[in-house]
């Protein structure tokens, strides 16, 4: 007798399609809002390329919640983009806070060496 092989695959394969997949609007909406309020504590608004993403993530957070009302499937892909700008934002935030900081001690190194001599 011969065991059919095609009813576990198709059920894996069924199973694996159902777990998978980006997450629903509403957990990106919130995951947005998270990654621009982040940007914004660390002073995104203060450097004008985070500055630039920080609005456009905004935006597009905007119209990712207009287009998830309307059950539209483009909502993800607006919401996936409004976090990858709010994440820019943060880092470019962070990136000049840093340059900011490495400054700073660069010229406080050199009033101490202008001191020693």
């Amino acid at each position: 007798m011969r065991q059919s092989t095609y009813g576990p695959v198709l059920l894996s394969l069924l199973v694996y399609a159902g777990c998978g997949g980006a997450p629903p609007p509403q957990e990106l909406i919130t995951n947005v809002t998270a990654a621009i309020r982040a940007a914004e504590v660390a002073g995104a608004k203060d450097e004008p390329k985070a500055s630039l993403h920080l609005k456009k993530a905004g935006e597009q957070l905007e119209q990712g919640k207009a287009l998830a009302a309307e059950e539209d499937e483009r909502a993800e892909l607006v919401l996936s983009r409004a976090e990858a700008d709010a994440d820019l934002a943060l880092a470019l935030a962070q990136e000049h806070a840093a340059r900011v900081e490495a400054e700073t001690a660069t010229e406080k190194i050199e009033k101490m060496r202008t001191k020693v001599k």
